[in-house]
């Protein structure tokens, strides 16, 4: 049995098949149910009505009575079951589910759009040749648009920003709007591009930002360097 709809004591639950009988039994049609499977019902909440009241009544309780009740709940449930589960599938409103006493099933979400706006990939900060960024909405409005949960950056080397897409070079997945991104050492200066596209939730990406160049200089520690051994001098 679904749960939510079925209140909890047994009470309330003889009471619930008896609204719920009355109305579907009114017009079984607008719950997308058919008139014996409404009449069948309403044989089975006057099963449970008889029982219940002689299973609760000072002089009709006994163990067979309060059994019967039992009995007769547990039918009632379970051929609710089966009705509530058709009705949930029609096009019935929400007051009307009220009515019956049954679940009022939530919306689905709405699904997050595909983003339609490229960054704006500002250069903040260059330090060596480590660059920190920041992505906006546009040149002047920072942050992420809304129904965006990230970014996606990527760089290139060269003279001219790179047309295809496979000589980008991923870089990082971030939730942030501020990243630093380091760049491997170079015996001379060059021009580095980067570029990065929105990503909803679901981690469906927009159109990608017009890339951006920076010219760095030459540094780091290159790999001949490092394996260098070290020069030692005469004692």
């Amino acid at each position: 049995m679904a749960k939510g709809y079925m209140p909890p004591k047994q009470a309330e639950q003889v009471a619930w098949s008896q609204n719920f009988s009355t109305i579907i039994s009114s017009s079984p049609a607008t719950f997308g149910l058919t008139q014996p499977q409404a009449d069948a019902f309403a044989g089975i909440n006057t099963t449970l009505q008889q029982a219940y009241l002689r299973g609760t009544t000072e002089g009709t309780r006994t163990k067979i009575s309060v059994a019967e009740k039992n009995t007769a709940l547990k039918n009632m449930k379970v051929a609710a079951r089966d009705l509530v589960s058709i009705i949930q599938g029609q096009a019935i409103s929400a007051a009307q589910k009220i009515q019956l006493g049954i679940t009022v099933r939530k919306d689905k979400p709405t699904p997050k759009p595909v983003p339609s706006q490229k960054p704006f990939v500002k250069v903040k900060k260059v330090d060596g040749r480590t660059v920190t960024i920041e992505l906006r909405q546009d040149k002047s409005k920072r942050g992420k648009p809304a129904n965006v949960a990230g970014a996606t950056v990527f760089t290139a080397s060269g003279d001219s920003a790179p047309e295809s897409a496979t000589d980008w070079k991923f870089v990082s997945n971030t939730t942030r709007t501020t990243l630093e991104i380091p760049f491997p050492p170079s015996a001379t200066g060059d021009t580095v591009w980067i570029t990065a596209f929105w990503n909803n939730a679901k981690d469906e990406s927009g159109p990608a930002a017009k890339p951006v160049s920076v010219n760095l200089p030459a540094g780091g520690v290159l790999p001949s360097e490092a394996n260098e051994a070290p020069v030692r001098r005469a004692a």
